[in-house]
């Protein structure tokens, strides 16, 4: 009787570390698969979505007492730019001028700019 009484002791504690085994098993796999769900949704709400910026063109025609540097401040987009100076060389390009001073009132000036709008 006593053997039947040790058996059905072992037989309770084996099925009890079972299930708490099955229990902590579970916790796990619930508590990794939450972080994991976590860490996608975080990825998502931080990137910001990518804006597509198009390169346009504009026809300027210069006005009295307007510089180079001036119109360098209007069109140029910082982002894609260095600096002032590489919008200006690109402007001077663009139009076959010699140096930033040789511009005159009536001209017209091809300027560079960017837009996230496509234009046709």
């Amino acid at each position: 009787m006593y053997e039947r009484k040790n058996a059905y002791a072992r037989r309770r504690q084996y099925r009890r570390q079972k299930n708490l085994m099955i229990l902590i098993s579970s916790l796990c796999l619930a508590l990794a698969l939450a972080i994991l769900f976590g860490s996608f949704l975080s990825e998502a709400e931080a990137k910001e979505p990518e804006v597509t910026y198009y390169k346009y063109y504009a026809n300027v025609e210069i006005q009295p007492g307007d510089t180079i540097w001036e119109l360098a401040d209007d069109y140029m987009d910082e982002q894609h730019y260095e600096s002032r100076e590489a919008y200006i060389r690109e402007v001077q390009e663009l139009n076959s001028l010699a140096d930033t001073d040789s511009i005159v009132s009536g001209q017209y000036l091809i300027l560079p700019y960017y837009s996230t709008e496509y234009k046709l």
